[in-house]
């Protein structure tokens, strides 16, 4: 395994890294056998880790991933024996617009606007909410010209553009607790329908989400029954709304925990609409109980590339 890379980057290298920020390190290899290998030579070492090909990771470069430009602003490498890694980010040029990728910010949001009325469907909407607002500001700041990747920064941003006020800003910077919480597992501090009331108009005075309805369990899973297939969701979109189907009951199946909790392995195969309807299914199949609930698990964590 002499030819990989592995990179720490983001939070853990700024000034603002606290107790919940993740810790990110950046793993590539020529194949997936590798990276298995690395996984599981890193992961009990803390890190919420990215893996990706040389491949992939150079594909990314290629079509003006911001999730390059973080790397490229916001990495330290401490592997990288032929120097591949550093000849990808070296050579990274941003893309001249990003408004497609803005629209597919905006698209995504259509997920949470339905929020099922349990303690995790919370935690699932303000997760799900945090990772979309946070890609959504990164883009809309990158279209002119501005690369920034601090969600306290990014909020600040829209303070400064009078979208929100400080005490919004006080707000949202507590979706970066609950995504700990609910990730970790801390099912005592997950949020409240109180807090979620709060929220709903911040999203709507940045702009982000237009309605939200807070329905009960049975209702969101006939809603995401209907919607799941027939709308055009992308990847991604589908492994999280199976998410919130699962969140809405208390259930433990390992098998969908793996397969939520690794979406850069698993979004893909959420393209096939009868993978995805057998999921699904499974989940129809268990009984509510009081077993310990579905979230992902900290080792591999939602990120979906910008």
């Amino acid at each position: 395994m002499k030819n990989y890379s592995v990179a720490i980057f983001g939070s853990s290298l700024r000034a603002d890294f606290d107790k919940y920020s993740d810790k990110d390190l950046l793993i590539v290899a020529d194949d997936f056998e590798t990276l298995e290998k690395l996984k599981k030579e890193y992961c009990n070492d803390n890190w919420s880790i990215s893996y990706y090909t040389y491949s992939k990771l150079k594909y990314l470069a290629e079509n003006g991933s911001l999730f390059i430009k973080h790397l490229q602003n916001e990495s330290k490498i401490i592997i990288d024996i032929k120097n591949r890694l550093d000849e990808i980010l070296n050579e990274f040029k941003p893309k001249n617009n990003y408004k497609e990728d803005i629209k597919d910010c905006e698209n995504y949001f259509d997920i949470i606007k339905t929020i099922p009325r349990t303690d995790l469907g919370f935690a699932w909407f303000c997760d799900s909410l945090y990772v979309g607002l946070r890609n959504y500001l990164v883009f809309k700041n990158a279209e002119i010209g501005i690369f920034e990747f601090s969600f306290i920064e990014l909020l600040n941003g829209l303070k400064e553009k009078g979208k929100i006020r400080q005490s919004d800003i006080e707000i949202l910077k507590e979706l970066r607790v609950v995504k700990r919480n609910y990730r970790e597992e801390i099912l005592d501090e997950l949020p409240t329908l109180s807090f979620i009331k709060k929220i709903i108009p911040i999203a709507k005075a940045i702009g982000i989400i237009e309605t939200v309805k807070i329905v009960d369990s049975l209702t969101f899973q006939n809603i995401v029954d209907k919607v799941i297939i027939r709308k055009k969701f992308n990847a991604y979109q589908r492994l999280r709304l199976v998410e919130g189907y699962y969140c809405s009951q208390k259930l433990n199946i390992p098998e969908l925990k793996k397969i939520i909790s690794n979406p850069q392995f698993y979004a893909s195969k959420m393209k096939d609409n009868d993978f995805t309807m057998n999921l699904i299914s499974e989940i129809k199949k268990k009984p509510a109980g009081a077993s310990v609930p579905l979230v992902p698990t900290k080792k591999t964590q939602y990120k979906k590339s910008l």
